[in-house]
């Protein structure tokens, strides 16, 4: 870090969220019990507290630890004190029990105004019970201050008036520079986690408790636009066909595998669209923004849109750089807004103001790129909206007309919907079905001026290797931690034979021998391959909502009672190693045939 480096007040936003390998149960009212779990800080959180502890000691500067919740969330806090920080507020009232991510950030940007000034807010990039990435660009939007994340490291510039980071995002990896004030999420692989024994934690009297009374502008949870229609735990879809491994199934397994393979169809679920409305762009109208060159994720989104905007006989407007104006019709669009800029605050800015001339849409809509949450998450408080975030479907309600979204949260599925005007979402677009192409045709496209982020500047970019081939893909290969590490070399000849793309679970990515944007589940990405071989996967519902809509699951575990066996299509109950090799020599001899 750099040296002379001014006193720097740092806040750090923490969260309490139940195990991560432990499933909330559900209540008598089929909503998350997360009462009935001991609770720990968010996994996210700890890389931000050790990075906030680093910069204070390294400027002779003051960490102030924040969270919101019930009065067990107390532990973070102490926890958060033994760590280093040096300072704790807890935000607790009754009446905030409850609270959906705006009202949220209302309360914790109350709470950074009034126990402030900070030159620095940080935050984890999201959270293991509920992934969403937007709490920290909300509050950033309210504070109006630049956003920077998710970051792997940062360091101080100009005597600790800017910061420089290597951004790590989903496409890419991005070197920037942020002026001070800004908040900034840090990824989870960034750092060591803040951790410290309970032993040593200090008793509660060092925390500050600040109830709604304390935090101006700050609104009730009875206030959020958000709300949990159910939790249901997802059911198994699929008939799963059990064989144990051995020389004499390989030849039947790989027959099976290549029958399946052969009747998927080339776009999994392909939606039929409308055809395009005649006519000018009126209300009700959906407005869809995405990040990026045309591709899977546009055109998933895009579909989603003229599916929601034809229930109410709507159009699709899509805000993108550079469009296409046929491509774009072809996916569902029926007017373009040419983003001039990349940057999310002036892109969220721009919109916002064309927003306000054309009056609210019915619904914005967005990927669940770190772009696109960032602008979504700024629209969602310029709207005052409710954000669903990083759902799997949506839908629209046949009797109120409201949007219902299904997202992953603590091992269930939870349907949420958006009271009032405006629903803002994230949608993990590889989850959705394609679009069959509409009637070529061309549609009008209108400039919009985003310009640049005077507090925010670009040093240079480095484009991720395969980011679009998992979305691309027709077979994947999912890798577990029963595959070592130094093992996946054992995986190649399969994976050339069958043309796959390897990705993994989570504890897999957590120890670098893939990297992140390989990782499928609740905090990674969603697929829907022809083709998904598990192995050495035991089968958490976290991992396999990345992979429901994925035409079939063959799973390769040598224990029975693995979960993965109750959600597969054909399972092979065997040692990884040998029914790989096998499955590779049965490939060789079918070809020689």
């Amino acid at each position: 870090m750099s040296q002379a480096l001014r006193p720097l007040h740092v806040a750090v936003l923490l969260k309490q969220v139940p195990p991560y390998d432990r499933s909330v149960p559900l209540d008598e009212h089929g909503r998350l019990a997360r009462a009935a779990l001991p609770g720990e800080m968010n996994a996210w959180c700890r890389r931000a507290l050790t990075r906030a502890v680093q910069l204070a000691e390294a400027s002779a500067g003051h960490v102030t630890a924040l969270t919101m919740g019930p009065p067990g969330a107390l532990d973070v806090l102490r926890e958060a004190l033994a760590c280093g920080a040096h300072s704790a507020v807890h935000l607790s009232d009754p009446r905030l029990a409850g609270a959906d991510c705006l009202v949220t950030a209302h309360a914790l940007a109350a709470a950074l105004r009034t126990r402030g000034p900070f030159d620095l807010v940080l935050a984890g990039h999201s959270s293991t019970d509920a992934a969403t990435g937007a709490l920290g660009p909300m509050v950033a939007g309210l504070l109006e201050w630049p956003f920077l994340g998710p970051v792997m490291d940062v360091d101080p510039r100009d005597h600790g008036r800017g910061l420089e980071a290597r951004v790590q995002e989903e496409s890419q990896t991005v070197h920037a520079r942020v002026e001070l004030p800004a908040v900034v999420s840090v990824a989870e692989r960034s750092c060591r986690a803040a951790r410290a024994d309970p032993s040593g934690w200090p008793e509660g009297t060092r925390i500050t408790t600040a109830g709604l009374a304390e935090l101006p502008g700050a609104r009730t949870a009875a206030a959020s636009p958000t709300r949990v229609l159910g939790v249901r735990h997802a059911r198994p879809g699929r008939r799963p066909l059990l064989i144990k491994g051995g020389t004499d199934r390989a030849g039947r397994i790989w027959e099976l595998l290549t029958q399946r393979l052969a009747q998927a169809p080339d776009e999994p679920g392909a939606l039929l669209l409308p055809q395009p409305p005649g006519g000018a762009v009126t209300r009700p109208y959906v407005l869809a923004v995405t990040s990026g060159t045309p591709g899977p994720s546009a055109r998933a989104l895009l579909g989603a849109a003229s599916l929601i905007a034809a229930h109410g006989g709507g159009r699709v407007v899509v805000g993108c750089a550079a469009p296409d104006p046929e491509l774009l019709a072809s996916w569902g669009a029926d007017l373009a807004l040419d983003l001039t800029g990349a940057a999310p605050r002036p892109a969220a800015d721009a919109l916002a103001a064309w927003l306000d001339a054309a009056g609210p849409p019915h619904a914005v809509l967005g990927g669940a790129t770190a772009w696109e949450r960032e602008l979504l998450a700024r629209l969602g408080t310029r709207l005052d909206a409710g954000l669903l975030s990083d759902l799997v479907a949506l839908r629209a309600d046949d009797a109120s007309g409201r949007l219902i979204g299904t997202k992953p949260v603590g091992g269930a599925l939870a349907d949420l919907v958006a009271d009032g005007a405006v629903t803002v979402a994230t949608l993990r677009t590889g989850a959705l079905p394609l679009p069959a192409p509409r009637t070529p045709h061309r549609i009008p496209v209108l400039g919009l001026d985003a310009g640049d982020d005077p507090a925010l500047r670009v040093l240079s970019r480095v484009p991720a290797d395969g980011h679009d081939a998992l979305e691309r893909a027709r077979v994947v290969i999912g890798v577990g931690a029963g595959v070592p590490a130094d093992a996946l070399t054992h995986l190649a000849p399969l994976q050339a034979l069958l043309g796959a793309e390897l990705a993994a679970t989570r504890k897999v990515t957590d120890t670098g021998a893939l990297p992140h944007n390989r990782q499928l589940g609740i905090t990674g990405r969603a697929i829907a391959p022809r083709l998904y071989v598990a192995i050495g996967i035991s089968g958490s519902q976290d991992h396999l909502v990345g992979v429901e809509r994925a035409h079939t699951i063959v799973a390769i575990n040598n224990d029975p009672s693995a979960a993965i066996f109750e959600q597969c299509d054909i399972g092979v109950v065997a040692d990884w190693r040998e029914a790989v090799t096998l499955l590779t020599r049965a490939a060789h001899q079918a070809a020689a045939r």
